[in-house]
This record gives structure tokens, C-alpha cells and sequence, in this order.
């Protein structure tokens, strides 16, 4: 797995999701901070793709689905326990 595709991933993943719920540029006010826990539940399922990937004989998507699920999640976490 190729760790810096991941972070890459993860951290444009994050940033689009600033960008939509949180800057006020594209919606007119923030999502509520119980938005929050189904964002958690989508990194779980992208989390259970990226092992799935690590158990097939050519893991191509696993930096791809560990990089959604670390920026979703980690997203998801830091927006849920600061906001």
C-alpha cells in the first residue's frame, strides 16, 4: 500500500468536506455537529473495503479506500468532538 496516495486522499477528502459543510461558502451555515456520526459510519464501511482490498491478489484500491476512510473519518472525529 502506498501511504502517501492515502494521505493525499485523505486529506483532499477532508478538505472537500470543510469546503461543503463547515467554510459557509457553498451552504449558508454549517451542518449540525450530529451530521457528524453518519460520517463515522461511512469511514467504517470504506475501512472494511480498504482490508477487503489487503485480503484480494491485486490490492490496486487499497491506498484509495484507506485514504477515504482516514479523511472521512478523521474528518468526521475532529468535527464531532471541536465544533
Amino acid at each position: 500500500m502506498n501511504w502517501l496516495v492515502a494521505v493525499a486522499v485523505g486529506a483532499v477528502v477532508a478538505g472537500l468536506l470543510w469546503l461543503n459543510l463547515d467554510s459557509g461558502l457553498v451552504a449558508a451555515e454549517p451542518a449540525g455537529r450530529l451530521f457528524s456520526l453518519p460520517l463515522e459510519g461511512l469511514a467504517a464501511i470504506f475501512g472494511v473495503r480498504a482490508w477487503t482490498e489487503t485480503q484480494s491478489a491485486t490490492p490496486r484500491w487499497t491506498s484509495f479506500f484507506t485514504g477515504l476512510s482516514l479523511g472521512v473519518g478523521g474528518y468526521g472525529l475532529v468535527r464531532l468532538l471541536l465544533v
